[in-house]
């Protein structure tokens, strides 16, 4: 029985050896330290995070053309796009420069982007041993989070798909070094009560389509993106306009803060944060 008792000493020491290993990339990468220090000393990093997914997902999305509102409403191949639009997007709202080998060069190193709406991500071969940004965004719940990774065998599943590519493992998961994490901005149509949803979409026509909005969603900031994902029609703030009159007529108050009386009204119904170009609908 005691000569057992190297072979599972030395099993010991392997097990203890390999934790030290696992731990020591977050703890010792200096280029991971230094991207991660880079990007937490940009201002409000969580709400650039969190437009540059709201943009990405609403220009896939086209509400303008297609009259979808979400994600699951995307065909099959254009879903494979979101990750590719994401990383343009991101790049670009952070200012970061293109990198000469992966998607970004961030402090002088070559950073890949990685986005997923679950908790799953696929791992080229070509980003094994790399730094990757891990971004999620799910626009069901509400929110999104960004990490930075180093891509070692240790941090991956043992197997691979038909592409060679391997998810980050239940360890490597622990070892995701969290920049930030919270909400998003929200999608206003999927935020909507189904019937009123339902309602706004089916309406036959655009004119008709902007009144339904403002009746149903008296008291919520609406952007000029939702206004042309309803109106679906070139001039659609010309729409939202011919609705003032309209809809007054039935003791609804319709206002845009691109005008300096109606963003006097937006503060006074308690409203104080909105863009030039939002509107807002109240029961007069």
């Amino acid at each position: 029985m005691l000569s057992g008792l190297p072979r599972f000493s030395n099993l010991l020491n392997s097990i203890r050896a390999t934790t030290i290993f696992l731990m020591m990339p977050t703890a010792y990468d200096q280029a991971l330290i230094q991207v991660r220090e880079y990007l937490m000393a940009k201002p409000d990093l969580l709400g650039v995070v969190g437009q540059a997914l709201r943009k990405s997902f609403d220009e896939i999305i086209d509400g303008s053309r297609t009259g979808r509102y979400c994600i699951e409403q995307l065909e099959k191949t254009e879903k494979t796009y979101i990750g590719t639009k994401v990383e343009i997007v991101l790049r670009n709202e952070l200012a970061l420069e293109r990198g000469l080998v992966l998607d970004n060069l961030i402090a002088g190193h070559e950073v890949d982007t990685k986005f997923t709406v679950g908790t799953n991500r696929m791992i080229p071969r070509e980003a094994l041993g790399q730094l990757c940004l891990l971004v999620t965004g799910n626009d069901n719940t509400g929110l999104c989070r960004m990490g930075v990774l180093r891509m070692t065998p240790e941090v991956l599943t043992n197997g691979a798909n038909q592409d060679g590519k391997k998810s980050v493992s239940r360890i490597g998961k622990e070892q995701i070094s969290w920049l930030v994490q919270g909400p998003m901005p929200r999608n206003f149509m999927l935020d909507l009560p189904d019937a009123d949803r339902d309602a706004i979409m089916s309406a036959p026509s655009g004119r008709q389509a902007i009144q339904t909005l403002f009746r149903k969603a008296t008291g919520r900031i609406i952007p000029r993106t939702v206004i042309e994902q309803v109106a679906r029609q070139k001039d659609a703030a010309k729409r939202a306009r011919e609705a003032k009159a309209a809809l007054a007529a039935e003791g609804v108050q319709v206002l845009c803060a691109t005008y300096l009386a109606d963003r006097s009204e937006f503060m006074r119904h308690g409203f104080y944060h909105f863009k030039s170009d939002d509107w807002l609908s109240m029961p007069m």
